[in-house]
């Protein structure tokens, strides 16, 4: 590599502190938020001391620098922040539980409520009670069942999103929880900018940030409570740090960036690649003996968060580890070890050959031929996945079911939302990255880049719903491949012939041509409103039980969009009500509702049921009508075959009656 320590001290910049700054918070608030949760202790005075004492100590470890202005850098950093929070607020109020965001959001006001991750079904912990239960692991959508005997509820996910939007819920309501996923996600452009800035220069910075502002897959991303975006910050907050640690040889922020790898994983199970990217990247410098500080930096931060990402991996969220097929904890602590191991055992034994090879790969020439066979294996790459679907269809089992996975469609689909010219950009941003002087910042953003996007393309191993799709490319994939793009832009922007810059134009007119493209598919998504009136509907049943907890007996609907589907969840988590499945034969209601009658004697109890009529089975309840509820909400189409790019409406109708 070409880095050399610098012989002043660290000066990071104002634009790296405006992008590094609100990673940081973020990462620090939420696992402190998590850690609250996981010890049944969660509260907002609580998490504010604790995360305050944190970044005091953060901030004191890193307080021997000097910060530079960089103002053209700044501006165009902060331009691009305002474009993104321009396309990314507001964010959608989701307050049903059809998919992971509704569900986010009523397990944060349930941890707000009560202080804990995990939480008690009174049904399933009544010892005689018959229960219905949505499948084969929860009783309504989400929430799987831990112990049925004792009724311990433990959400399928890792919780620590849910966590920070129960932090974000105790400090602004509804309105901070739908705000938190477009502050994330403006935090990742700012951060992308910010990378590009000391990558590839201001002219980096300004495309990179604007494409990925107004890229229609980081909108909706963006605009949903769900983990993507939060998980991107995550990403390039990571690489930011490794960018001004390499570049200013600063050790703090090589720690932070191991421990953003380290909150990565408590976030997503899919970041365990990302830990074992991070773990093979440190292993290798370690036995090259470059950046020796650094290098220990990174995996002293990486290992201060490291054991509680594997406590929550392989515990407390374990049957959604095993789900997601995430290897197993002896195999991950064994490449670990391996690591570990092959790195102090390489540096000891192999330190002549170790030399030869960083020496070798200094070589200029050397360089450019390694560069040249990095080109051509991703060209070659590229061209095999754009002809895949000649080698025929792909199918992947999800949720017990064989279905068309279009796995063999991937860059395809993908080229959909990114365009093939911004492909084509991409490739050329790898040559600009692997034929000049090699940079360690640039090849940081290219290595992970290139792996996560093989990966994902070969198999996203998600539903097939495009939109839904969508999100698998989000955290990482979609970042690097436009920061590539961006770096070849500002290449061609930079690029001298005679004395002159006769790419100038062509490249500014092919990043307004792309953004121009980017805001014709995302500003209709901007001006979506998914789900609007849900959180509504839920408040007003819940309402329906005064002062007590209602008891509510949901009539089972199918999929996807009945509202049993949409609101038992909510109604139950977010309201602190009772939500129960009813059986599915009508003749078998008006006993199960009697057991629930007189369990729950001292409670209001519900039938909600699906239209306006009840079936003749059940008139010997003698059931009161309490209201009917009816309305239509927007929800944004879900294709396979093509670019989503309009919303429909979802209509529901279900009358509430009170058992007397």
């Amino acid at each position: 590599m070409a880095d050399t320590r610098p012989a002043r001290a660290p000066a990071p910049t104002l634009t790296d502190a405006v992008a590094v700054v609100p990673v940081a918070v973020l990462a620090v608030v939420a696992t402190v938020s998590l850690a609250y949760a996981h010890l049944g202790a969660h509260s907002l005075p609580a998490v504010l001391l604790t995360s305050l004492l944190v970044l005091a100590a953060m901030a004191y470890g890193a307080r021997r620098v000097r910060v530079t202005a960089d103002r053209n850098g700044l501006l165009v950093v902060l331009g691009c922040g305002l474009v993104a929070a321009v396309m990314f607020f507001p964010g959608f109020p989701y307050g049903v539980g059809d998919k992971d965001p509704g569900n986010y959001v009523a397990h944060a006001v349930q941890i707000a409520d009560h202080g804990s991750y995990a939480f008690t079904d009174p049904a399933l912990a009544h010892p005689t009670l018959p229960v219905v239960w949505e499948n084969d692991k929860a009783r309504v959508p989400a929430m799987w069942v831990d112990d049925a005997e004792t009724g311990r509820i433990v959400p399928q996910f890792f919780h620590l999103w849910p966590a920070l939007l129960a932090t974000a819920y105790d400090i602004g309501g509804y309105g901070a929880v739908t705000g938190l996923a477009p502050f994330a996600a403006v935090v990742g452009v700012l951060a992308l900018a910010a990378l590009l800035r000391r990558v590839g220069g201001v002219a980096a910075a300004a495309f990179g940030g604007v494409l990925l502002a107004t890229n229609m897959l980081q909108v909706w991303q963006a605009k949903y409570p769900s983990t993507e975006a939060f998980a991107q910050a995550l990403f390039v907050g990571a690489l930011l740090a490794v960018a001004i640690a390499a570049q200013e040889r600063w050790r703090p922020a090589a720690a932070l960036a191991g421990v953003l790898v380290g909150v990565s994983f408590l976030n997503r199970a899919d970041s365990w690649l990302l830990v074992m990217l991070t773990a093979a990247t440190l292993g290798a410098l370690w036995v090259s003996r470059r950046a020796d500080g650094e290098t220990l930096a990174a995996a002293a931060g990486l290992a201060v968060v490291l054991p509680y990402a594997l406590w929550q991996a392989y515990d407390a969220a374990l049957r959604y580890t095993v789900d997601n097929g995430v290897p197993g904890l002896e195999r991950t602590v064994a490449l670990l070890m391996l690591a570990v191991v092959g790195a102090v055992a390489g540096r000891a034994l192999l330190a002549r050959p170790a030399a030869a090879v960083v020496g070798w790969g200094a070589n200029a020439r050397v360089q450019r031929r390694v560069g040249l066979a990095v080109c051509a294996v991703v060209l070659g790459l590229l061209v095999v996945g754009f002809l895949r679907p000649l080698l025929g269809e792909s199918y992947l089992t999800f949720q017990g079911r064989r279905l068309r996975s279009y796995d063999e469609r991937n860059l395809h689909r993908l080229a959909w939302f990114l365009t093939l010219p911004a492909f084509a950009l991409a490739g050329i941003g790898v040559a600009v990255v692997t034929l000049r002087r090699w940079r360690t910042a640039a090849w940081a953003l290219l290595l992970p880049t290139l792996a996560l996007t093989v990966l994902y393309a070969y198999e996203a191993r998600v539903a097939a719903r495009l939109m839904w799709w969508g999100r698998r490319y989000v955290p990482h994939v979609l970042p690097g491949l436009l920061a590539l793009a961006a770096l070849a832009l500002a290449a061609g922007f930079a690029w001298r012939w005679r004395d002159r810059r006769p790419l100038r134009v062509p490249a500014v007119a092919v990043a307004a041509a792309l953004t121009a493209v980017y805001l014709g598919q995302s500003l209709p998504l901007r001006g979506h409103d998914e789900w609007r009136g849900s959180l509504a509907v839920a408040d007003r049943v819940s309402a329906l039980s005064g002062d007590q907890r209602g008891v509510y007996l949901w009539q089972k609907g199918g999929c996807c969009s009945s509202p049993s589907l949409l609101w038992s969840g909510p109604v139950w988590l977010a309201h602190d009500e009772l939500s129960v499945l009813l059986p599915p034969e009508p003749a078998a209601v008006p006993g199960y509702v009697r057991e629930y009658r007189e369990a729950f004697s001292g409670d209001p109890v519900f039938v909600v049921w699906n239209g306006a009529t009840l079936p003749p089975e059940l008139a010997p309840l003698g059931l009161e009508t309490v209201v009917r509820l009816t309305g239509e909400m927007p929800f944004w189409e879900e294709a396979e075959l093509e670019r989503p790019d309009g919303a429909r409406t979802v209509r529901y109708d279900f009358t509430v009656y009170r058992v007397p």
